[in-house]
């Protein structure tokens, strides 16, 4: 059991054939609205929405052995599909998710790219935290208004080096754990980035909180 995967690109995974499908069913699904709008570039998939969608069912269970396969946990359970379409904006690259943090909610997660992705088209960037910081227990003592503190953000001084932007070709799959210091990438006015992200949880991941944990993060 790997209890230190971070992240890992696999080249190749989806081939030329199953990738060309896939855009297409996203763009379908943008222009039909058919299923949970989450924000301006978002549509969600949850298991009873996938379970519909031989295309997509077919790419999950093989993102899971995979998965599977890299990290050693053979008790993964799929949580939901991200279909993000992103374009140039104007938002504060200064601030989140433009930063390096991690996030809460953990999850394995499973990036596919569905056309070349370069520097321009503002890839996730990935890196470590040094061995001496315990990453999971600052995760668990995250208060309630963690965004509003900053909590969840890594500075410089904790990263083993700058973080990494994860370039690729169409069919490429990348793997990380989130509590893998990671950032969202700029996107260069004139380009754009498709991509399907599949979220994978663990038992122990996520439990749900007590009233009495509950009470004592909201006045931390």
């Amino acid at each position: 059991m790997n209890n230190n995967f971070t992240f890992i690109k696999e080249d190749g995974l989806f081939n030329k054939e199953l990738t060309k499908n896939l855009l297409e069913k996203f763009d379908y699904i943008f222009s039909e609205n058919k299923y949970k709008y989450i924000q301006g570039n978002i549509y969600q998939l949850v298991k009873n929405d996938v379970l519909k969608e031989p295309l997509f069912l077919s790419s999950l269970n093989q993102l899971k052995k995979k998965m599977e396969l890299i990290t050693g946990f053979n008790d993964l359970s799929f949580e939901k599909l991200w279909l993000v379409s992103s374009s140039s904006n104007e938002t504060n690259k200064a601030a989140l998710p433009y930063i390096p943090h991690i996030d809460k909610r953990r999850y394995l997660k499973a990036i596919v790219y569905l056309h070349d992705v370069s520097v321009k088209h503002g890839p996730t960037h990935l890196g470590k935290v040094k061995s001496t910081i315990d990453i999971e227990q600052k995760r668990k003592e995250f208060p309630e208004n963690y965004k509003e503190k900053g909590s969840n953000t890594i500075d410089d001084e904790s990263l083993e080096e700058n973080l990494t932007p994860m370039t690729g070709k169409a069919g490429d799959v990348v793997f990380f754990d989130t509590n893998t210091p990671h950032k969202a990438g700029i996107i260069n006015e004139g380009y754009y980035r498709k991509v399907l992200r599949f979220d994978f949880e663990r038992p122990f991941f996520n439990p749900k909180q007590t009233i009495f944990n509950y009470i004592i993060n909201k006045f931390k």
